[in-house]
């Protein structure tokens, strides 16, 4: 019976330091602590974000998975988390603005921003097609608004090429947003330049009215021929501002499908610890025109016209002919 006891005794002697090791080694491996990173975020949420009840909200939902220690498994990977983070959040709050980022100081554009100027000459600074189409139609098409310093002459030699045509094209399918200065130089482009912007700007310290950029930066398209604007499920933030403000004015025929959905704005991201870091939408449009609704957070902006890719230029040109 004391041999027994003894080998049992060994064994789970044996077991315990196993275990132990195994559990030592996993809390080794860790680089960071999960807990005060979302509790970080929490606490920006709730000061910064554009919607202050969802935003308390929220705040108390993520202190509450912070507690839970849900995402403990993931601190050993800093990519893995801030993706992990962003989903949640985003899942949420029904918000696709937010994201969560880890900044990584060895690499040249440390975060997604500096990635995206850095590409931006490669892109075009957004231009990605100019053309005349039959019946002397021009057609533009945007895959990104990059900063108004940057984009601003290729802009203008696009605006420039479209002067004389007869009716426009423009196309904001699969374009994700980007810099709102340029957005409204476009927009602008489009509308009577007596006539302000169909919107205002507002966040938790109240509104306030876009301003044009004086001198018009480029040849303005005006306010007259026909315009059609094409959009889908991948236009996004500042090209979903540009369509609904063009489509709530009477100004374009929007055809395609439902965009995004994004309507909220941020500005520069929020630090949080062991270096990560939050973008929070501390900002939104809200419309100025009577009976129309406020953005088109959550909804998109409805088309006009639904068109599949296959027939969505033949239908644009159709619409454009039709109004000539």
């Amino acid at each position: 019976m004391k041999r027994q006891l003894k080998m049992s005794l060994a064994v789970f002697i044996s077991f315990f330091s196993v275990s132990l090791a195994a559990s030592s080694g996993a809390m080794s491996s860790c680089q960071f602590e999960t807990g005060p990173v979302i509790k970080a975020a929490a606490v920006a949420i709730q000061k910064h974000y554009i919607l202050e009840e969802k935003g308390q909200a929220l705040s108390a939902q993520l202190n509450s998975l912070a507690e839970s220690k849900h995402f403990n498994h993931l601190c050993s990977d800093y990519q893995q988390l801030a993706s992990a983070l962003t989903k949640e959040i985003r899942t949420l709050s029904g918000d696709k603005h937010f994201y969560i980022e880890h900044i990584d100081n060895q690499k040249e554009a440390h975060n997604w921003i500096e990635q995206w100027q850095a590409e931006a000459p490669s892109n075009n600074y957004g231009v990605k097609k100019i053309e005349i189409l039959p019946g002397n139609i021009g057609y533009l098409s945007l895959s990104s608004f990059h900063t108004y310093k940057n984009a601003h002459q290729t802009l203008a030699a696009a605006f420039t090429l479209l002067r004389h045509s007869e009716g426009l094209i423009l196309d904001l399918r699969s374009n994700g947003g980007g810099d709102e200065e340029t957005a409204n130089a476009v927009l602008q482009s489009f509308i009577d330049p007596h006539s302000p912007f169909p919107f205002v700007i507002e966040s938790r310290k109240g509104r306030e009215i876009p301003k044009r950029i004086s001198p018009q930066p480029w040849p303005s398209y005006g306010s007259d021929r026909p315009m059609v604007i094409l959009i889908d499920g991948r236009s996004f933030s500042a090209s979903e501002s540009t369509a609904f403000a063009l489509q709530q004015l009477g100004r374009a025929t929007i055809v395609g499908n439902a965009s995004a959905g994004g309507a909220h704005m941020m500005e520069s991201p929020q630090s949080l610890p062991y270096g990560f870091e939050i973008g929070i939408p501390d900002k939104r449009p809200v419309s100025t025109i009577a009976g129309s609704r406020p953005n088109w957070e959550g909804q998109g902006v409805i088309p006009d016209i639904e068109a599949g890719q296959q027939e969505i230029i033949q239908i644009a040109l159709k619409v454009v002919t039709e109004a000539l």
